[in-house]
C-alpha cells in the first residue's frame, strides 16, 4: 500500500485561546483528540506510513505519535522547521516518499470512501482532489468557485459553484517537481496553477464533511457526539462465520468452513460503510490446542479467500487465548479480554473510534449477548437464515 501524509503544523488562530497552546489537530472534542479520529478512519486503509508534518508545537506530536504502529501503519513525525505552509512543508518529504501518496488536511474531517479515490486512475494528471459540497463554506477561499467538466477535469468558475475542495489528495510522485524549499500555499501557489494546465481531477463525493477552523463548528461536534464517529458490525466467529466443529475446535483452515451468506453478508457489510470487527474466544490457544501462529494463519487464509471470492474484507479481528487453568502462564493473565467480559470490545472501541449507539452485535451464544448487552450495543443472535439475509433485514 501507499503512504498517507497529514498536514498537522497550522497555528488555528481563527479559534483563539483554544489553540493558544494547543495544535489545532490535537483539540480534544467530546474526550477524543480530533487528529484521533482521522487515523482511526485512516488505518482502514493499511498504508504503510502515516507521516505527520508537524511545526507549531511540534513536540506534542513527536510525544503521542512518532515510531507508532497502529493497526497495520507506522507513524512518523517529521519537523518542517519553521512553518513553511500547507506547500512548503511537503518539500521535507521529497527524498522520503517514492511513490504515489495521499495527503489529508489535519484539521478537516471528510467521511469518504478513500479507496474509491485512489482508484481514480487518470491519465496525464498530477492530483486527484475529493470535492464536496459547498453549501455551508462560502467564505471558503482555498480551491473554490469550481467546476469539473465531463473528464473529472476541474475548472474554475467565475460564479460562485456549489463545489469546494474537501481537503483530501491522491497525488503523483511528480507533484515534487512543484515542490520548493519556501513558504507556499499548496491550494494557491501549486494547485491553482496546475488546474488551470488541466492536471487536476476532481472526484465529487457527498458524504459528510466539516472544517474545525471556527467556534461554531467545534460547538457542533460537541452536541453531535457521533459525527466524527465510525459505526461497525461485531461478528463472533465459530458459528456466526463458520461452521462449528462438533465437541472440537478449528485448528487448521482446512478445518474451516464458512455458512452459508457469510461472505455475501460481509460484502453487504462492506457496501453499507459498517466497520467488520471479529471478537471471539479461542481458548483452544491456552488449552495448548493450537498456537496463536495457527490462529492467525487460518484468519490470514480466510481474509484472502473473502477477498478473492467476493472482494470483501474484515476490518479487524480481536481473539481471547485464555484459560484459567493453562500450562501457560501468560495464557491465565487479562482474562478481562475473554466474553463476557468487555476487554476486546473496549480496545476495538477506541482504536476505530466506533459509535456504539449506531452499531450491532451479531452473536450464538449467551456470552456475546452479556458483552454486547454491557456495553449498550444492539445484539442480534444468529438466525437459522443466511447471514445475508438476516443483515437485510437489520441494517
Amino acid at each position: 500500500m501507499i503512504d498517507a501524509v497529514i498536514l498537522v503544523g497550522g497555528k488555528g488562530s481563527r479559534l483563539g485561546y483554544l489553540t493558544k497552546n494547543i495544535p489545532k489537530p490535537l483539540l480534544k472534542i467530546n474526550n477524543q483528540i480530533f487528529l484521533d479520529s482521522l487515523i482511526a478512519k485512516l488505518i482502514k486503509y493499511n498504508f504503510n506510513r502515516i507521516y505527520l508534518l508537524c511545526s507549531f508545537k511540534k513536540e506534542s506530536f513527536f510525544k503521542l505519535y512518532n515510531n507508532k504502529t497502529i493497526h497495520n501503519s507506522k507513524i512518523l513525525c517529521i519537523d518542517e522547521g519553521v512553518a513553511k505552509g500547507t506547500g512548503g512543508a511537503l518539500y521535507k518529504l521529497k527524498n522520503i516518499i517514492k511513490k504515489d501518496f495521499l495527503l489529508i488536511n489535519g484539521d478537516t474531517y471528510f467521511d469518504i470512501d478513500i479507496s474509491k479515490l485512489l482508484e481514480n486512475k487518470f491519465q496525464n494528471n498530477i492530483c486527484t482532489i475529493a470535492l464536496t459540497s459547498n453549501n455551508k463554506y462560502k467564505k471558503n477561499i482555498k480551491i473554490n468557485n469550481i467546476n469539473i467538466d465531463k473528464n473529472n477535469l476541474i475548472k474554475f468558475s467565475n460564479n460562485f459553484s456549489n463545489l469546494m475542495n474537501g481537503g483530501i489528495y491522491f497525488f503523483k510522485k511528480k507533484i515534487f517537481k512543484f515542490i520548493v524549499k519556501k513558504k507556499c500555499s499548496l491550494e494557491d501557489d501549486i494547485l491553482k496553477k496546475l488546474i488551470i494546465r488541466k492536471k487536476i481531477h476532481g472526484v465529487v463525493f457527498k458524504e459528510k464533511f466539516i472544517d474545525i477552523g471556527s467556534h461554531k463548528t467545534i460547538e457542533f461536534l460537541k452536541k453531535n457526539k457521533g459525527f466524527l464517529k465510525q459505526k461497525a458490525i461485531f461478528l463472533d466467529r465459530d458459528g456466526v462465520i463458520n461452521k462449528l466443529k462438533k465437541d472440537d475446535y478449528i485448528k487448521s483452515y482446512s478445518e474451516f468452513e464458512f455458512l452459508p451468506g457469510v461472505m455475501d453478508g460481509i460484502k453487504y457489510i462492506n457496501i453499507n460503510d459498517y466497520l467488520v470487527i471479529i471478537i471471539t474466544n479461542q481458548s483452544c490457544i491456552g488449552k495448548g490446542i493450537i498456537t496463536e501462529k495457527n490462529l492467525n494463519t487460518i484468519h490470514n487464509k480466510m481474509k484472502r479467500n473473502l477477498k478473492l471470492k467476493k472482494n470483501a474484507h474484515i476490518d479487524d479481528i480481536y481473539y481471547s487465548p485464555y484459560y484459567k487453568y493453562s500450562n501457560n502462564s501468560k495464557y491465565r493473565k487479562d482474562k478481562f479480554d475473554r466474553k463476557p467480559n468487555l476487554g476486546m470490545l473496549i480496545k476495538a472501541i477506541k482504536k476505530w473510534n466506533i459509535d456504539t449507539k449506531k452499531s450491532l452485535f451479531i452473536g450464538d451464544s449467551v456470552t456475546d449477548y452479556q458483552s454486547s448487552n454491557a456495553m449498550k450495543i444492539k445484539f442480534y443472535y444468529k438466525s437459522n437464515s443466511k447471514l445475508i439475509s438476516q443483515l437485510k433485514k437489520i441494517i
